[in-house]
């Protein structure tokens, strides 16, 4: 397969580097990723200013891409705009089959995907036709070499989930093989944290907080199978239209 890898860790994050080593082997990678870090941009697009990129030189990778000259873009712009410009502008005369983001360092669960620039990289593959998933570990436990492995073990299932404007969402709780308890195709929760904003001592608040416990949860969704430590596959619609309550809102008088 023809594949396009992004993050929103960066074209140097550990996730992102150890993903193309996993499938370069077997695979046409390229790479095309923020210049700098951007967790939390979501689905944003650059607008209204100049979008600058870098090509990376294969001999700067090297050491991280493991000897393989695999292709490097550097976008100074959000996870979606480095998905975006390698597929119009980069890469617009070639076909891709996959699009992957990640791996992320945290994980993405329920209603994070609202905030997540790794869903918001994927999610702008799916919205441009190329099947795309968007894959997250936790890196403490040492969980990027186990959620690679799974990406390549089950790429064509993954490839074959994303349906047109469908994202898979993919989340991997550890690092530890024995701590997998299987895995659990669900749909999303709504994930909520205990947290807090703080004074920085300056001028500004910083945002602290820790995701809430949702393992004893009764609803069966990503939030607590991943909390209970199962790897969660979540296809996600781009169209997410409510349409029972679309229904009743057809029946209402509206008013002008």
């Amino acid at each position: 397969m023809k594949i396009l890898i992004a993050n929103d860790d960066g074209y140097f994050a550990e996730g992102l580097v150890t993903l193309a080593l996993a499938l370069a082997d077997e695979h046409d990678v390229r790479v095309s990723a923020p210049a700098t870090e951007k967790s939390g941009a979501g689905h944003a697009l650059t607008f209204n200013r100049t979008l600058k990129w870098t090509e990376i030189s294969p001999d700067e990778m090297l050491l991280s891409a493991g000897g393989r000259r695999i292709p490097f873009h550097a976008v100074h712009g959000s996870p979606a705009d480095a998905v975006k410009f390698a597929l119009e502008y980069i890469y617009k005369d070639e076909k891709f089959d996959l699009v992957l983001s990640g791996i992320n360092s945290v994980l993405n669960v329920g209603s994070d995907i609202i905030y997540s620039g790794t869903f918001g990289a994927a999610e702008e593959g799916s919205v441009l036709g190329v099947p795309s998933v968007a894959v997250s570990t936790v890196a403490s436990d040492g969980g990027y070499a186990l959620a690679a492995k799974f990406v390549r073990n089950n790429l064509a299932k993954l490839r074959a989930a994303a349906a047109p404007y469908v994202t898979v969402n993919v989340n991997v709780p550890s690092g530890r093989r024995e701590a997998i308890k299987g895995v659990a195709v669900v749909p999303l929760g709504i994930r909520r944290y205990n947290d807090w904003y703080e004074f920085d001592g300056g001028s500004g608040y910083e945002l602290f907080g820790s995701p809430i416990d949702y393992s004893g949860d009764r609803e069966e969704t990503d939030c607590k199978l991943s909390d209970m430590g199962y790897i969660t596959v979540t296809p996600v619609r781009v169209l997410c239209t409510d349409e029972a309550e679309l229904a009743r809102c057809r029946t209402a008088e509206w008013k002008f």
